[in-house]
Order: structure tokens, then C-alpha cells, then sequence
């Protein structure tokens, strides 16, 4: 009955985790004003190849030959804690090895014949454990870098070390039975569920409750009925997630930094002579470019006096702030942000007289994964509507 009572518990938390998934799942993130498929790329990330280090601290619970009925029992409770490390070889897929320290006590009350009597027992274990980690959230739903909640599930095998003293108290007089004294092992499997929320890109929290089986039936020095003795543990977790992450098109995510390009902060346009022109010798863009807002516009030159900028996006649908932009393409670089229409634009907040230097701008942010960053051209503080680059 305990033990039917106990995995009933667990199915129903696990069933509530699946909702709570789907219904946290973000479906869109936004659809870019000229390139939906590249923008939706560039938000889709990945955990492979991370390293995450915690610890975990909270209350574990005995059940047993010593306590076969209780759900929470309150003479079975002790606490426990202990650090973790995980390597992420996908976004689904992880292997974590914990290790535990904690406290063990059981105590059930019964007959000694026609006297009362009490049996109760004290110990400590030592627990490792290996344990394979598979992500149900990016399972079911794809990972993408904005998703702050995951909810997992974990299975492992591993070594539970303990040392525990049996007593028996009747009528108010306290006896040792005979028992093994000293330090024991055996084999434990842990199988858990948790959920972890992402505070930042590299700290979390999370909670989760594990049902860890010790095959042995002398951890409360009480052979009987149980088979097998338990040690759950319901963990509080903090962990630091490090490494480098990947992509979708496998390469490191870094950051843009502005130390790259030295140049002076965003210059605001104005007039310049054609003689004072850095670049005469770039005459126009290749003859293959094509101007999607407005097609019949010739491609600018720098002899005409334009100005280059990057852009890195544009989303009709959505209005994000700068810091997010910048956080979510990690950019290291001043961005501004510019409304025409409906439409929000984001650009590199520098402007270049050499078309040269923003292609070459341009490229570095393609190369990191920015899919949507392009070449535009702007004259008098207007934007000329042509794709350079």
C-alpha cells in the first residue's frame, strides 16, 4: 500500500510537469520583415558540448522495515546534501555524477509478545550515483536559447555506503539486538524527475524528488519484510552552467566585442563632400545584389556620399528592446533601434564611410550565427532601401 500510494504521487507530478511544459513552450519568438526562416535559425540553439556544476541540498526520507506505512513520515525524515556535475553531450541527452552525504532513522512502534516495545534505528550514508539525464522539454519541444523552464527526468546506478545502529526500547529500558556493526554497501538506483529554471544563460535553480533503491535489506538492521530499503531525497539545486554552447550550425556562440573594430563611437550622419570620401575606389555593389523594398532603386556609391551600416534584424510583428537584441545575438557592440511603418530595425549604432569595413562587419556577424545581418545604405539620415551587401 506505501509503496503503491508513493509511485501514485510520482506519476501525478510527472503528469503535471508535462502540462506545465507545453503550456510554457514558446511557439514563435517572432517572424523577421524579410528573412522568417534566417531568424528562426538564428534563435535556435544548442546545450551540447556544456558543463553544469551544483549543489543540492534538502530532506530524504527512509521507508522501510521500520517505516512500511507513512507517506511523510516524521520520524524518517533526516537531511542530506551533496555536489554534482553534468556534461550536456545534447539538448536532450546529459550524464551527471552526484554525490550524496546524509542521514538515515527509522522508528515503528509493536510488540515484544503481550509487552509494548519500540524499535528504532540511527545512521549515516554515503552515496554515488551516475545518472543519465534526458531532458523532456527539449525533447518535445525544440530548444531554443529564450526557454528559461525544463523539466527532466534522470535514471543511474551507483554505490550507497552506510552505517546504522537498530535499538529497541521496552518498558523505557533501551537494548542494541544483535546487528552488523561498522560500514556496509550496496548497490542503489536512482530514477527522479525535476524541473529547473534558467535565471541567467549560466546560473539555475531547480527542485527534484528522486526514489533511490538500496538493494540491500539491512540498512535499518531490520531484516523483513522489505526487500529492499529506500533513501528518497527531495534536492533543492543551484548550479553554474559553463562551457562553450553551440549553434545550430555547430559553431561557438561569442560574442561580437566592440575591441574588434576600434573604431570612434556611432557617428550621426552628416553631409560630407565627395572629395573626403575614404573609399572611392567602391563604385557600386555587385551587379547580382537585388533591392527588395524598393527594386528599382540603383545601388548607392561612395562616391554619391553615402553612409554603411550593419543591420542585424528586423521583425514586424514584435517590438524588442536593445538589450534584448543584444543579449540574444550576443552582440558586445552600441545597437540602435529604428521603427518605420510598423517594422523595428536593428543596426550596429556605427556608421562607415568604406563599404569595405561594414562588409567586413558584416561577415563576422554572419559567421557567428547571425543569419539576417546585411549591408544598408543611408544618405542625409534617411535610409536608402537597397541592400548593399
Amino acid at each position: 500500500m506505501q509503496l503503491n500510494l508513493r509511485n501514485t504521487a510520482f506519476v501525478v507530478v510527472l503528469v503535471l510537469a508535462h502540462n506545465l511544459l507545453f503550456a510554457q513552450s514558446l511557439k514563435n519568438y517572432g517572424t523577421s520583415d524579410t528573412s522568417a526562416t534566417s531568424d528562426k535559425t538564428s534563435k535556435k540553439g544548442s546545450l551540447a558540448g556544456t558543463w553544469e556544476a551544483g549543489v543540492t541540498l534538502g530532506p530524504d526520507f527512509y521507508y522501510g522495515d521500520l517505516n512500511p506505512y507513512k507517506f511523510l513520515p516524521s520520524h524518517s525524515i533526516s537531511a542530506a546534501g551533496g555536489a554534482f556535475i553534468m556534461r550536456q553531450f545534447t539538448n536532450v541527452i546529459g550524464i551527471k555524477g552526484t554525490l550524496l552525504f546524509g542521514g538515515l532513522q527509522g522508528k515503528i512502534h509493536g510488540k515484544e509478545g503481550a509487552q509494548p516495545g519500540n524499535w528504532s534505528f540511527k545512521g549515516t550514508f554515503l552515496d554515488f550515483t551516475i545518472n543519465s539525464v534526458f531532458n523532456l522539454s527539449n525533447l518535445f519541444s525544440p530548444y531554443h536559447s529564450g526557454r528559461k523552464l525544463f523539466v527532466y527526468g534522470t535514471i543511474g546506478f551507483g554505490v550507497n555506503a552506510w552505517n546504522s545502529i537498530l535499538t529497541q526500547e521496552q518498558n523505557g529500558e533501551l537494548t542494541n539486538p544483535d546487528q552488523i556493526n561498522g560500514l556496509q554497501a550496496a548497490c542503489v538506483i536512482p530514477i527522479g524527475l525535476g524541473l529547473q529554471i534558467a535565471i541567467t544563460s549560466k546560473i539555475n535553480a531547480g527542485i527534484e524528488y528522486t526514489v533511490r533503491t538500496i538493494f540491500s535489506d539491512n540498512v535499518d538492521q531490520m531484516v523483513g519484510g522489505f526487500k529492499c530499503d529506500f533513501a528518497d531525497l527531495l534536492a533543492f539545486t543551484a548550479s553554474y552552467r559553463f562551457g562553450m554552447a553551440k549553434n545550430k550550425v555547430g559553431m561557438a556562440k561569442k560574442k561580437v566585442s566592440v575591441q574588434e573594430y576600434p573604431y570612434s563611437g556611432p557617428l550621426t550622419y552628416h553631409p560630407t563632400a565627395p572629395e573626403i570620401v575614404t573609399a572611392p575606389e567602391v563604385v557600386t555593389a555587385p551587379e547580382s545584389v537585388t533591392a527588395p523594398e524598393k527594386p528599382g532603386h540603383e545601388v548607392p556609391s561612395a562616391s554619391e556620399g553615402y553612409d554603411y551600416v550593419v543591420q542585424i534584424c528586423a521583425f514586424a510583428k514584435h517590438d524588442y528592446s536593445v538589450d534584448w537584441v543584444k543579449k540574444h545575438y550576443h552582440v558586445d557592440m552600441p545597437v540602435t533601434k529604428e521603427r518605420e511603418n510598423g517594422t523595428n530595425r536593428y543596426i550596429i549604432g556605427h556608421y562607415y564611410k568604406d563599404i569595405n569595413v561594414a562588409k567586413e562587419l558584416c561577415d563576422r556577424l554572419r559567421k557567428k550565427g547571425i543569419h539576417d545581418a546585411w549591408v544598408i545604405a543611408y544618405k542625409n539620415g534617411m535610409r536608402h532601401h537597397v541592400v548593399i551587401y
